[in-house]
């Protein structure tokens, strides 16, 4: 480089010279001013740094995401989403994230919203109906219960865009599935659960079984045969998601059987879950609840980990961004998970200890980076 200066600072010395020489006094100015010796440094910079290639190439994917959703929002504004909720949208879990998605594509895109709370699967088909003549455009079912009222009437109205969470599969012409990637949050969540119980037993507590909700607690007991620990892990159902009476019986029933770790995945019966893990902490048994769907420390600082998110907003957002560029309904399933940004791990508030944070989130880390890195993890997306 520095070789490359002085050969042409060099030149230009004798350049200089020899128009001195034979040129009016007025030419050498504009040599001078005509100096090439930047171009070489420049060339040398772009060859060494590599890069600002890179920065491109996520300006444009950023570019296009944000292409999309403006196309996506000219198409959605003034349209409106209907949606079939199961329980109260302040259940902090499963309804609060739908009324969430909702109010995103209101205030985002330009959509009117209208949902039903506490919608039993019985009332489902005539809700839908309902909707159907009144104007939606989308409609919405927020949960596997839902599965046969949906196809049903979705085949009654061709021409209305119908989307279903906790389905992978959609159905053609116009249903379209949307679920987590299961597997992913039962692995992490249940290698944490199995490094804190004392006594050796998890349960997940959920608001009713279905295939994709039930292949997490199978992926929690993969994690603890990895781990090599004897650790029991049991799913149980409290058999409706809107119930906290029962799903405190329940809770109350697993604690006296020695479940010191328990795993919240009932939505609105979720709070009576708590309730029982307060009382049995008040007694003096060391009992710890660990969120999901959603963050639920607030309901008790001291012993609720935050546990899974699940983002059912950003799996609504995207579904009705498929619709919107197509210019018509979709009937395709769309399971998405960590890597696409709408599941993952919360806070844990220091509740845990932290080589077991450490080695959590180590793990989680490495797989964001690598899915393979976890052979054991199987993730599936067909449930």
């Amino acid at each position: 480089m520095m070789k490359k200066s002085v050969v042409l600072v060099s030149l230009l010395v004798v350049a200089v010279m020899l128009l001195s020489a034979c040129a009016p006094a007025a030419t050498p100015q504009v040599v001078i001013e005509t100096v090439v010796v930047e171009k070489p440094v420049e060339v040398v910079k772009t060859v060494e740094v590599e890069k600002p290639v890179e920065v491109v190439t996520t300006v444009e994917v950023e570019v296009e995401k944000q292409d999309d959703a403006a196309k996506a929002k000219a198409f959605l504004t003034g349209k409106k989403i209907c949606a079939v909720l199961p329980g109260p949208v302040n259940d902090a879990g499963w309804n609060t994230v739908a009324y969430m998605g909702l109010v995103n594509l209101r205030d985002n895109f330009g959509m009117e919203i209208a949902y039903r709370e506490r919608t039993k699967p019985e009332e489902a088909a005539a809700l839908m109906r309902e909707y159907a003549e009144s104007g939606c455009n989308i409609i919405q079912a927020h949960g596997f219960e839902y599965f046969d009222q949906i196809n049903q009437v979705a085949l009654e109205y061709p021409d209305i865009q119908f989307m279903q969470l906790s389905r992978c599969a959609g159905q053609e012409p116009n249903v379209a599935g949307l679920c987590y990637s299961a597997g992913e949050g039962g692995y992490f969540i249940g290698r944490m659960a199995a490094q804190i119980t004392k006594t050796g037993k998890v349960a997940w507590v959920v608001g009713q079984k279905y295939p994709n909700l039930d292949w997490n607690p199978t992926m929690g007991e993969q994690a603890v045969k990895d781990l090599g620990l004897d650790v029991i892990v049991e799913e149980h159902e409290v058999g409706s998601w809107d119930d906290p009476a029962k799903a405190k019986e329940l809770t109350k029933a697993l604690i006296e059987q020695d479940f010191d770790v328990i795993i919240l995945l009932a939505d609105a019966s979720d709070a009576g879950s708590v309730e029982a893990i307060k009382e049995a902490r008040d007694a003096g048994k060391d009992v710890i609840g660990i969120s999901w769907v959603a963050d639920k420390n607030y309901l008790g600082p001291d012993f609720i980990i935050g546990g899974w998110d699940e983002r059912a907003y950003a799996e609504m957002e995207y579904a009705a961004i498929q619709y919107a560029l197509k210019g018509s309904p979709v009937g395709e399933g769309y399971p998405l998970g960590v890597l696409d940004g709408v599941s993952g791990l919360n806070p844990t508030y220091g509740l845990i200890p932290p080589e077991v944070e450490k080695d959590v989130f180590d793990l989680y880390y490495q797989y964001i980076e690598d899915p393979t890195s976890i052979p054991t993890l199987k993730v599936r997306k067909d449930l």
